[in-house]
């Protein structure tokens, strides 16, 4: 369907797609210290490809469009490259603005000492910027499901994160979703890592006391739109934000290795991950 029918259809809802291929593997180095801790490393090589998708099934007043520049290029799909190539490496976040790594573990494989390395997080994590722009009317975004894609095993689903920030003229919206709800993760092994099940790192320990809170993240079910016939959308249960007329947005996207979750050790290796983002734009009173 071409574009300018697309903006005179009614009940619109727009589906915006990009995409990366990245391929992962793990490395694990480990060195026994004097006093039995160790000292551990994971390295996951880099990007190997990026190729932009998209598609669109509009009808109504809400005309979602997206881009990789804020003032152009507003389109139903854009190109998703990540800010660095580099290495991917088990990372831990409470809140998107500091990242931690683990430095060292003890004998039980306890993490009992960690770094900020949020200057160096382009090279272990996929991180970039998008933008929304709603046209004619305001706009409540969803993740449309369909689209979505995260196609890995279950070993690397159960510890992958999805980070999304919203920043909208009437705030930011920040969210971090757990990936089980995108294939089947029953399989994956499992290894504790750090005292207390079900908790990340908030900041940077000082005597081995490493200061851990609860995981932040959350089910990401609720906030996927679902396909209603040829030119409408079920909305999820929750919203990820509303964009107001002409209103750009922007969104900030990270997929990374949450280093504290229990699936977030040996078995994450050697794994290729096919990373599309989709959203759903729906006029609010549908």
């Amino acid at each position: 369907m071409r574009r300018e029918q697309n903006q005179t259809k009614k009940g619109k809802s727009i589906f915006l797609t990009a995409t990366i291929w990245i391929a992962v593997c793990w490395v694990v180095i480990a060195l026994a210290a004097l006093a039995g801790a160790t000292y551990a490393w994971f390295t996951f090589s880099p990007y190997t490809k990026v190729e932009p998708m998209g598609s669109t099934v509009s009808s109504g007043e809400t005309a979602l469009f997206i881009s990789d520049r804020p003032d152009q290029g507003f389109d139903v799909y854009c190109p998703m490259p990540p800010k660095a190539d580099g290495d991917l490496e088990p990372i831990s976040t409470s809140d998107l603005n500091r990242f931690y790594c683990a430095t060292m573990q003890d004998r039980q494989g306890i993490t009992t000492a960690n770094k900020d390395i949020t200057a160096e997080l382009d090279r272990k994590a996929i991180t970039g910027t998008l933008y929304l722009k709603s046209l004619k009317d305001d706009c409540a975004v969803y993740l449309y499901r369909p689209n979505l894609k995260i196609d890995t095993d279950g070993q690397t689903l159960a510890a992958l994160r999805l980070g999304l920030r919203f920043t909208t003229a009437s705030g930011v919206i920040t969210h971090i979703f757990a990936l089980n709800n995108m294939g089947n993760t029953s399989g994956a092994e499992v290894r504790q890592t750090v005292p207390a099940a079900g908790t990340v790192m908030s900041g940077v320990g000082a005597n081995g006391a490493v200061p851990y809170v609860s995981d932040p993240c959350k089910e990401l079910a609720p906030y996927l739109a679902l396909p209603n016939g040829e030119y409408k959308v079920t909305p999820g249960a929750d919203r990820l934000c509303t964009i107001g007329a002409n209103e750009v947005v922007t969104v900030e996207y990270w997929l990374y290795l949450e280093g504290c979750d229990v699936n977030c050790f040996n078995p994450v290796q050697n794994k290729n991950v096919d990373f599309q983002l989709s959203f759903a734009g729906v006029s609010p009173e549908e």
